[in-house]
C-alpha cells in the first residue's frame, strides 16, 4: 500500500551519520503502525475469512506475516504481544478447521477390508486428506 511505503519510507530515512537516541519517537512510527493497524487487520483476517484447507490462501497468509514480521522490529512488549496474538488465532483457526472440516467415517471391518468398495475408497480419500491437512499446518508454523 502507498500509505505503508510512505510511513517505511520515513522510519527508514535517518541517515546512518545522524546520531541515534534511544528515546527518538520516529523510530517507533514503522513498529506502532504494524502493531495497532496491520497485525489486527490480518488477525481478523485469520479469524474470520481464511481458509486453512486453502493451500492458495495458507501460502498467501504465511508470506504476508513472513513479510510484515520481517519489517517490524519486535523490542517492544506491545508488539510481540500483537504477534502473539496473530500466531494464537492461526493456530486456534488451524485447530478449529481440523476438528469440523476433517472427517475420517468409520466403518465396519468387512466393509473396509474390501479396498474396491465405495466405502473403503471413501475412507482412504478422507484419510489422506487430513494427512495433507497436517502438512499444511506444519508448513505454516
Amino acid at each position: 500500500m502507498p500509505w505503508f511505503r510512505a510511513v517505511e519510507g520515513f522510519s527508514d530515512a535517518k541517515k546512518p551519520s545522524e546520531s541515534k537516541r534511544d528515546d527518538d519517537p520516529d523510530e517507533e512510527v514503522l513498529p506502532r503502525v504494524i502493531e495497532k493497524t496491520i497485525l489486527p487487520k490480518i488477525t481478523a483476517f485469520a479469524k474470520n475469512v481464511w481458509d486453512p484447507l486453502s493451500t492458495s490462501q495458507t501460502e498467501n497468509l504465511t508470506q504476508l506475516c513472513d513479510n510484515v514480521f520481517e519489517k517490524q522490529v519486535l523490542s517492544r512488549r506491545e508488539c510481540r504481544q500483537a504477534k502473539q496474538d496473530l500466531i494464537n488465532t492461526v493456530v486456534l483457526r488451524m485447530k478449529q478447521s481440523v476438528e469440523e472440516d476433517v472427517f475420517i467415517p468409520l466403518y465396519p471391518k468387512s466393509t473396509v477390508e474390501d479396498k474396491s468398495s465405495p466405502c473403503s475408497k471413501f475412507q482412504g480419500r478422507r484419510f489422506w486428506s487430513a494427512v495433507e491437512v497436517k502438512k499444511k499446518h506444519r508448513s505454516c508454523l
